[in-house]
């Protein structure tokens, strides 16, 4: 028996996957050895990046293919302008690669494009995303008005959404849509969040220090 589409989609991406989440930038950051104006740094590309991606999720939101995962409970571009604001980042600068990141967002042609995009971002927030929100209050001090973005009540449990998540991917095909596209997308998701990542490393790289 075949393996359902998500559970293809998952293991294509794994390695790529697993090279991003272990960018310097990101080690550093989860293991507290920056600080808050380097998660500020972070929220800063994010404000451009979800922006344009949030914009494409309404642009598509009667496509077929694509409707079933419009969900404005899903959304954080007013989070993290709030979470900036809180920090103090609003004049950060945002780095080459997330100009870069938003304007391939901003191209974007097919629903199933959209959906990859859609995926990497939404259900990385609601598994690894998690870990982000706690470990920024641990390690940097940070009140929780300043880690709304990782705050995602409104959708209620978050393992019944990602499960149901997992079968909306699991039913692309069966609305139209093309599996291939919605791999090779993500893969390039995966590649463009790697050079913002690199570009962050080499912002903070003076930055980090040992933790003891």
């Amino acid at each position: 028996m075949s393996q359902p589409f998500s559970a293809r989609l998952k293991a294509s991406t794994a390695i790529i996957h697993d090279e991003v989440e272990h960018t310097t930038f990101m080690v550093d950051l989860m293991e507290g050895r920056l600080d808050s104006r380097a998660y500020a740094l972070l929220l800063k590309q994010y404000e451009v990046i979800y922006a344009v991606l949030e914009s494409q999720s309404r642009t598509f939101a009667d496509d077929p293919v694509f409707a079933p995962f419009h969900d404005v409970n899903l959304f954080r571009s007013e989070r993290i302008a709030a979470d900036l604001a809180a920090l103090g980042g609003e004049d950060l600068p945002v780095m080459p690669s997330a100009t870069a990141y938003a304007d391939h967002l901003a191209g974007l042609e097919r629903p199933e494009q959209v959906i990859a995009h859609h995926y990497t971002r939404y259900l990385g927030d609601l598994s690894g995303g998690q870990a982000i929100g706690a470990l920024m209050g641990r390690h940097y001090s940070l009140p929780v008005e300043t880690l709304t973005m990782w705050d995602f009540t409104a959708l209620g449990k978050t393992k019944p959404y990602k499960d149901s998540y997992r079968r909306l991917l699991d039913e692309v095909a069966a609305t139209g849509g093309d599996e291939q596209i919605v791999i090779d997308e993500t893969m390039e998701a995966f590649r463009l969040n790697g050079a913002l990542l690199v570009d962050l490393t080499e912002a903070t790289e003076l930055r980090a220090v040992p933790v003891a």
